[in-house]
C-alpha cells in the first residue's frame, strides 16, 4: 500500500494539513446538511475555539440584533419628527407656534436618541426643522448636541439676513444655548462642556448679537428679542469658564 500513489498523496496531505482543519471542514459540511442544527448553535453557543480561531457566534448575533433595533428606533423617530415638521408652518403666528412648542417639548421628553434632531441643525435644513430642533434642545439641554447647535448658530450669524429665518426661530436657538449652558454649569463640577467649547460658544454668541439684522429685533427692548437669551448665554458661559478655573 505504501507504494500506492493515492496513499502517498493522502499521507502528504495529512502531514501538511492540521487535523483541526479537517475536523472543521467536516463540521461545516455537516452543518450545511443540517441547517436546523446551525440555527440552534447560533442561539445557544456563545463561543467556540477551533485551532487558532475563536468563533463568537452568540455575541455576533446579539450585536447584529442590537444594531437592527437601533436602526428601527431611529427610523421611527425620524418618522415622528417628519410628521411634526409637516404639521405647521414656521411663518405661522405666535399663537400657532406656542402650540407647536408645547407639542415639541412633549415629544422631546420621549426621544431616546437625539441624532435625528441634530439633523435639523445642518446646512439645508428647512425653517420648520430648525425651529423644532431648537425647541427640542431648549427642552432637553443636551450637552452632546451643543457643538451641532453652536455650528448652526455660527452659520446663521454669518449671514446678513440670518438665512431668511424668523426672529422667533433664532431666538429659540439662542435660548437653547442659554438653557444648555445654565443646566450644565449649575449641575456639574467641572462643567461637562469643555473650556474650548465654552470659548467658541462665547465667540459665536457675540457674533450673533453683532449681526445687524439681529439688532433690528426689538430695538426698543433688546432683552425681549434675540439679544436677551444670547446675553444670558454669555453670562453663563463666563460662569462656566470661571468654574473650570476654580476646579482645574
Amino acid at each position: 500500500m505504501e507504494n500506492d500513489v493515492f496513499f502517498q498523496y493522502l499521507k502528504l496531505f495529512t502531514e501538511y494539513v492540521p487535523l483541526w482543519v479537517l475536523l472543521l471542514g467536516g463540521v461545516v459540511i455537516w452543518l450545511i446538511r443540517h441547517p436546523e442544527k446551525l440555527d440552534a448553535l447560533t442561539r445557544n453557543v456563545e463561543s467556540a475555539k477551533i485551532g487558532e480561531f475563536e468563533i463568537k457566534l452568540r455575541k455576533v448575533e446579539e450585536k447584529l440584533e442590537t444594531t437592527q433595533a437601533q436602526v428601527e428606533e431611529l427610523e421611527a423617530e425620524n418618522t415622528r419628527l417628519s410628521s411634526l415638521y409637516n404639521e405647521f408652518d414656521a411663518d405661522a403666528g405666535a399663537n400657532v407656534l406656542q402650540v407647536v412648542r408645547q407639542q415639541v417639548h412633549h415629544r422631546a421628553r420621549e426621544l431616546d436618541n437625539l441624532s435625528p434632531v441634530r439633523e435639523g441643525l445642518k446646512p439645508g435644513a428647512t425653517p420648520e426643522e430648525i425651529f423644532v430642533a431648537a425647541e427640542m434642545l431648549r427642552e432637553r439641554r443636551d450637552t452632546g448636541s451643543f457643538d451641532a447647535l453652536i455650528d448652526c448658530i455660527a452659520r446663521i450669524a454669518a449671514d446678513p439676513k440670518l438665512e431668511g429665518l424668523r426672529f422667533k426661530t433664532v431666538w429659540s436657538l439662542a435660548s437653547a444655548v442659554h438653557k444648555t449652558v445654565l443646566s450644565d454649569v449649575t449641575h456639574n463640577t467641572p462643567p461637562r462642556l469643555t473650556v474650548d467649547q465654552l470659548k467658541r460658544a462665547r465667540h459665536v454668541m457675540e457674533s450673533l448679537m453683532q449681526n445687524a439684522h439681529v439688532q433690528q429685533d426689538r430695538p426698543d427692548a433688546p432683552e425681549a428679542g434675540i439679544r436677551g437669551p444670547a446675553q444670558f448665554a454669555l453670562n453663563w458661559i463666563e460662569k462656566g469658564l470661571k468654574k473650570h478655573e476654580r476646579t482645574g
